[in-house]
């Protein structure tokens, strides 16, 4: 859940401490009481997300975390009608000039060659 930069070696030597420290006698009952402790803790942070959650409902900030959260994603700037239409405009540029460059009729703008130059050898 939360990363505090403890691996298993670190939490084998603090077994090994709490056993030396606290006894193997009483250490079940403190583990108890602090799996309680730390219960009780997450009881009272989730009540706490839910009042603000209430709150926010009722103020209508939850509309205003709508719109940031609209603002984060930059697709949404752009309509989707205007972006089809950006992506077509591109798509026949692109095939046009293909066309002019590779296609079999030259394009009405292309100088004709003369028939006294050489064609070049493909």
């Amino acid at each position: 859940m939360f990363d505090f930069g403890f691996g298993y070696s670190e939490m084998f030597v603090v077994a090994v401490v709490a056993i030396i420290v606290i006894g193997p006698k009483d250490l079940p009952k403190v583990l108890r009481a602090f799996g309680n402790t730390i219960a009780k803790m997450r009881g009272m942070a989730r009540e706490f997300q839910g009042h603000l959650d209430q709150a926010m409902k009722e103020t209508g900030f939850e509309d205003v975390k709508k719109e940031f959260d609209n603002i984060k994603n930059p697709a949404n700037f752009i309509e989707p009608t205007m972006a089809k239409k950006a992506a077509e405009d591109d798509s026949k540029k692109q095939v046009d000039d293909f066309n002019k460059l590779f296609g079999d009729a030259p394009p009405a703008d292309a100088p004709k060659a003369s028939p006294d130059t050489p064609a070049a050898a493909s």
